[in-house]
């Protein structure tokens, strides 16, 4: 009797190697980077990378289009913490919400590479994938 060989593991199997995710590596993570040095206009570079990528890979265009609107979204929070601010508990939730946003960023960018789409909690949907 022959023992049959076990079927071999492959490394990365999960890791989707095929696609091109820079482009939405660098749309998740500027969109929520850019919040610190240009607050109110950290949805330029991914309406930028949206508009120009759009048309290549549908689960591509879908983190495009999520990443567009988180940080449309996120903006529109700033306007709202500027008026906490005033009360005084604006900069605590500021911080907050920009942690928040990061770490939704981070998870987006990991369901990227592993080819699965990601929604943003408490983002609006300007932009439809």
């Amino acid at each position: 009797m022959e023992d049959q060989r076990p079927e071999p593991v492959i490394l990365g199997q999960g890791v989707n190697s095929n696609r091109n995710t820079a482009n939405g590596t660098a749309s998740h993570l500027c969109g929520s980077l850019l919040n610190i040095v240009f607050p109110l206009f950290c949805w330029v570079v991914p309406l930028i990378l949206y508009s120009t990528n759009s048309d290549e890979d549908p689960i591509l265009k879908h983190h495009l289009a999520q990443s567009l609107n988180a940080s449309i979204t996120f903006s529109l929070a700033l306007l709202v913490h500027t008026v906490l601010m005033l009360v005084c508990i604006g900069f605590i939730t500021a911080v907050a919400h920009w942690i928040m946003y990061l770490l939704w960023s981070v998870n987006a960018n990991n369901a990227l590479k592993a080819g699965e789409k990601f929604d943003y909690p408490f983002s609006i949907n300007f932009v439809n994938p």
